[in-house]
């Protein structure tokens, strides 16, 4: 009668709560039925809509939650040009893409209206309506912004987790979208996820001191992993708990004066009362990879010492060879041991020599010079980073002067102002790629804001620019520039490489 009573009660008690949960998955198999071999006469029939919407989402959560800015129109269709050159290879003239990127975004908007679907409740008797959407927006000083909504994150981390990002990271920023949509009760269930990420970290980390006991290098291997993928994001996890808190304690707040904050105030406490935990045990964390650290490295002496043995194993040294089936490495230790030239001569003349040798009425004592320290000296690291200052400031300088002139121009003809103005050899120079990799570490440059904060090696070299050379720089200090990398290449020398368009 139990068991009866059991099923009954998974059966009927659970299918609500079920169909709350196949929501996030909605979306993409409704949209995985879209199929291009209809539209335009199957033009575009290529294109797979399930990777686009993965593609997009992706964006999505790199811009809004990573970057944490809204998304406009221009910058989804720029992202979603990306996508149909680069894995579609799908070129298309201006006006036939802005038609299909908006076709494409009207879909995954479902036209402005939720994806919807309906079941049955067994519990109330009656039909019920799920609605979801993938993409929000909201208008900001009369400009449409859009957001993705949290079961699309939630969606995309249950399929696979962002590469290189850590659990808890993506975790959080789940969290964040749930609390700024009074999501409390899945805020709460989010941290509980959190909370055995980390239980699961101090596991890993006493697994990795047990490999490290038998075995150093396969637990080396392990523990660089370990550090590698958890203690690189804990300057990040930190300042979204602090973010979070703030929101947690901002909810909390609002009770007193917000009806719709007041009725959720027990979810707000328990979701509080976690989120400490959930720090607390993130600490714990920390101070368990510190105490990893040093432990690993006093086993890693302790292995080095150990392999220093002061005998010959000739049984393992056998056994190596007879598993290699190679015998080269025999001569390196049995040459030594076959019949060694001990027969010495010495020359006659040498004992004329030593009876004929005047020696010295004394000694005379051994002048030691002072070191002089030149105080100017450079160490050649030194001359080597003059030199490439030097040489960037000079390519910069050309760069900026052509930039003045107002006009967007290509690689090609830049490469002509540097033969004029540094001389025909400046492409031999190997400065001169190196400044066009620096170069191309970003797409847009503000000098103005560059002198603030230079983020690059380059930038740094352009305040130095700017320091060094006040008079001369002066006159660059509000250029604005981006660049374009195009599929055309240009040869140099005997090097090919892609061509850039300077947009002025």
């Amino acid at each position: 009668m139990s068991e009866e009573y059991t099923l009954i009660r998974d059966i009927v008690c659970g299918h609500n709560e079920r169909m709350l949960n196949i929501k996030k998955y909605y979306p993409f198999f409704k949209l995985s039925e879209i199929s291009f071999s209809t539209y335009k006469e199957g033009k575009y029939d290529i294109l797979d809509m399930g990777y686009i919407m993965m593609a997009v989402l992706r964006f999505f959560i790199e811009e809004n939650n990573f970057h944490e800015k809204a998304v406009s129109y221009n910058e989804y269709a720029d992202f979603l040009h990306e996508v149909l050159v680069r894995d579609f290879e799908l070129i298309l003239d201006k006006e036939e893409e802005k038609e299909l990127v908006s076709y494409i975004f009207d879909k995954l908007k479902n036209e402005g209206k939720p994806f919807s679907y309906e079941y049955f409740d067994p519990e109330s008797k009656k039909k019920k309506t799920v609605r979801t959407r993938l993409i929000e927006n909201k208008i900001v000083d009369d400009n449409v912004l859009y957001y993705i909504s949290s079961d699309a994150i939630t969606f995309y981390l249950d399929t696979k987790e962002i590469k290189d990002e850590s659990n808890l990271t993506i975790a959080q920023v789940l969290l964040s979208k749930m609390i700024s949509t009074r999501n409390f009760k899945g805020g709460t269930e989010v941290i509980v996820r959190i909370n055995n990420e980390v239980s699961r970290l101090i596991s890993r980390k006493n697994e990795i001191l047990n490999v490290l006991s038998y075995d150093v290098f396969a637990g080396i291997k392990m523990y660089e992993d370990f550090m590698e993928n958890t203690v690189k994001w804990f300057e990040d996890e930190q300042k979204l708990f602090e973010k979070n808190k703030e929101l947690v304690d901002k909810a909390l707040r609002n009770c007193k004066s917000d009806a719709g904050y007041y009725s959720a105030m027990e979810d707000i406490f328990k979701l509080e009362k976690e989120l400490n935990r959930a720090m607390n045990k993130h600490s714990e964390l920390l101070e368990a990879c510190m105490a990893l650290q040093s432990k690993t490295d006093e086993l890693i002496v302790n292995a080095k010492l150990n392999s220093l043995r002061s005998t010959f194993d000739f049984r393992k040294m056998l056994s190596e060879l007879i598993e290699s089936d190679d015998t080269t490495n025999l001569e390196l230790f049995v040459k030594p041991l076959l019949k060694l030239g001990v027969k010495k001569t010495f020359s006659l003349n040498l004992l004329d020599n030593m009876l004929t040798y005047k020696v010295e009425d004394k000694e005379n004592a051994e002048k030691v010079k002072e070191h002089e320290y030149q105080e100017d000296y450079k160490y050649p690291d030194e001359l080597e980073e003059e030199r490439i200052i030097k040489n960037y400031s000079k390519l910069l300088k050309v760069l900026f002067d052509r930039i003045l002139l107002g006009e967007s121009f290509t690689l090609t003809k830049l490469n002509d102002d540097f033969e004029k103005k540094c001389g025909k050899g400046v492409t031999n120079n190997a400065d001169y790629y190196s400044f066009l990799v620096h170069l191309c570490q970003k797409k847009s440059y503000e000098i103005d804001k560059t002198l603030e904060k230079p983020d690059t090696f380059l930038e740094d070299v352009i305040c130095k620019s700017f320091r060094e050379s006040p008079e001369t720089f002066k006159k660059y200090k509000y250029i604005t520039f981006e660049m374009e990398f195009t599929k055309d290449t240009i040869k140099i020398n005997e090097n090919e490489i892609a061509d850039i368009k300077f947009l002025v």
